[in-house]
């Protein structure tokens, strides 16, 4: 490289190149659709606050976090560890720290404001509407530079970083709200804003050179009183099987990414209650918003799951550490499970606790109430509350697929399959908004409709031909024993017939046939990518 910007440059768009293309196709569609609609008066009614939340607000928000993992190094690093989550592996670079603060800083913030502005133009904006110009770029700069100096500062103890960014980007974002809702002039907003982009950097330059020559503090003999008082011992026990040191570091390694992520975005989505208003279709859509969450970050914390150690953020291989442990293909694998259905519990756990408290306090529980008594009168009582707890468990066994559906892609080790996979996954997830909508205001959902039958029954042949192969390979590597295999089938049918007996319990109407509802929950069930996590692993394992 001839200059440390060309550098840098090259760092953010070839590790992160297929993400930025998929937000690049994401801005095409935007104009796309804005072209569609203005020249040839196509009938699609983008004039909603919420058919715009769900095209517009949802795919920008998770391009933005996007952005915030990205720049903050936030998938290379452990963010509730004591050191910095700037790589080590840059502080090497013969630039000075300051270079090492300002040039990710710089490239964040031109990325914010090109997303901003890009979409500040194509995007087709509610008449109800008063869009600002500026600030909000102003405001996504700001969030991401602040959460850029605290994670790349040093903290005495575990998890204080997770706090300090929480409440840090909380009160800025509390602030804005305020001044949204007593309606402050654009000026005024540039003028609180911008003073703390300097002084973000300031902060970041700082903390990149405390990490750099190694001052990480050490606040735990502080608390040594508490532990005497309390009688804990420092000595840590031996773990009692291979297996258990093996869960041990996957929690450590991955564990705490998609809780912790979920702690920091929850509450910038939880302020979104206090101006929704007193309309009850918004507040709903804002609770469906908020029950997102876990699965777009899952999306991006699957990648973390399949890693094979911390210091290997470049490298997708499995090093000899891991693959020479005294553990078998299915061991691993079992560890890896075992750490997302921990991480997964204690995420929604999380949000379980933190809504109906938002909710509460921002006045709309009623609204959700009334609604929900007008839904059990509606259909009864029993279906009401089953209709509501599957919905829950829904959304958090959609989390958890998330996590472990794109192992057996993870694991294989190759770069190009990983980062292709991202993207496309990015590109269908940003698409689904604009296709639905197409798909409603052109009355094609009635032939969407009679054609399902026969798209869930070609989905059903090519998954179960697919597990068939997986199956027989996994017999004949010896990957997996034949008592696995069987408890394994087992336990999937089992799953199956329990969500097909509820399904057409729940939907017991002539309208619905159940040969459907079965080839639903066929569907629903994962199966043959959960089983190809092994195959991968020995591929990786054994080239």
């Amino acid at each position: 490289m001839h200059s440390p910007v060309a550098a840098f440059a090259w760092e953010f768009r070839q590790r992160h190149r297929w993400g930025l293309i998929a937000i690049v196709v994401y801005l095409i569609v935007l104009a796309a659709i804005k072209l569609v609609i203005l020249a040839h008066d196509f009938p699609i009614d983008f004039d909603s606050a919420e058919t715009f939340a769900f095209v517009f607000v949802l795919p920008v928000s998770s391009y933005f976090t996007y952005f915030i993992a990205v720049f903050t190094f936030g998938l290379d690093g452990d963010i509730t560890a004591r050191q910095s989550m700037y790589p080590a592996r840059m502080f090497t670079r013969p630039v000075s720290s300051a270079a090492l603060a300002w040039w990710p800083m710089f490239f964040g913030a031109v990325a914010s404001v090109i997303l901003w502005t890009a979409t500040r133009l194509l995007a087709l904006w509610p008449s109800s509407i008063v869009v600002p110009v500026v600030w909000p770029g102003f405001l996504a700069v700001v969030l991401l530079a602040w959460a850029q100096a605290l994670t790349w500062m040093p903290y005495g103890l575990s998890g204080v970083r997770v706090i300090a960014v929480i409440l840090w980007l909380t009160a800025i974002d509390i602030i804005v709200i305020l001044a949204i809702h007593f309606r402050a002039s654009e000026s005024l907003m540039i003028a609180f804003l911008l003073p703390q982009i300097p002084l973000a950097y300031l902060v970041a330059r700082y903390a990149v050179a405390r990490a750099r020559r190694g001052d990480v503090p050490d606040w735990s003999g502080a608390f040594t009183w508490f532990a005497r008082i309390a009688g804990v011992s420092r000595l840590r026990r031996d773990f009692p099987s291979a297996a258990r040191a093996q869960a041990w570091f996957e929690w450590r390694l991955s564990g705490k990414s998609l809780p912790v992520w979920v702690a920091i975005i929850l509450p910038f989505d939880l302020l979104l209650f206090w101006v929704a208003g007193t309309s009850t279709l918004l507040v709903i859509e804002l609770l469906i918003g908020v029950l997102l969450i876990p699965i777009i970050i899952a999306t991006f914390a699957a990648a973390t799951v399949s890693k094979p150690s911390v210091d290997v953020s470049d490298s997708y291989g499995l090093p000899p550490f891991m693959a020479t442990r005294p553990l078998t293909n299915a061991q691993l694998i079992a560890a890896k499970l075992k750490t997302t259905l921990a991480s997964t519990a204690l995420t929604w756990l999380l949000i379980i606790v933190a809504v109906p408290i938002a909710l509460e306090w921002s006045g709309e529980m009623p609204l959700v109430v009334d609604r929900s008594h007008r839904f059990a009168q509606t259909v009864g009582t029993p279906r009401a509350v089953v209709f509501l707890l599957l919905v829950v468990a829904a959304f958090i066994a959609s989390t958890w697929k998330q996590l472990v559906q794109t192992l057996y892609i993870g694991l294989t080790g190759r770069a190009w399959l990983i980062k292709g996979s991202i993207f496309v996954t990015l590109t269908l997830l940003f698409l689904i908004g604009p296709v639905a909508e197409w798909i409603i205001d052109t009355q094609r959902l009635g032939r969407l409709w009679s054609a399902l039958p026969l798209i869930f029954t070609l989905l059903v042949c090519v998954k179960m031909s697919a597990a068939v192969w997986v199956a027989t390979r996994l017999y004949r590597n010896r990957l997996l024993t034949d008592r696995v295999l069987v408890a394994g089938a087992a336990c999937w049918c089992v799953a199956v017939f329990a969500l097909y007996g509820v399904l057409v319990w729940m939907l017991d109407t002539p309208h619905i046939p159940h040969y459907l509802l079965l080839l639903l929950a066929i569907l629903a069930i994962p199966l043959t990518r959960l089983s190809a996590a092994p195959l991968a692993l020995a591929w990786n394992r054994h080239r």
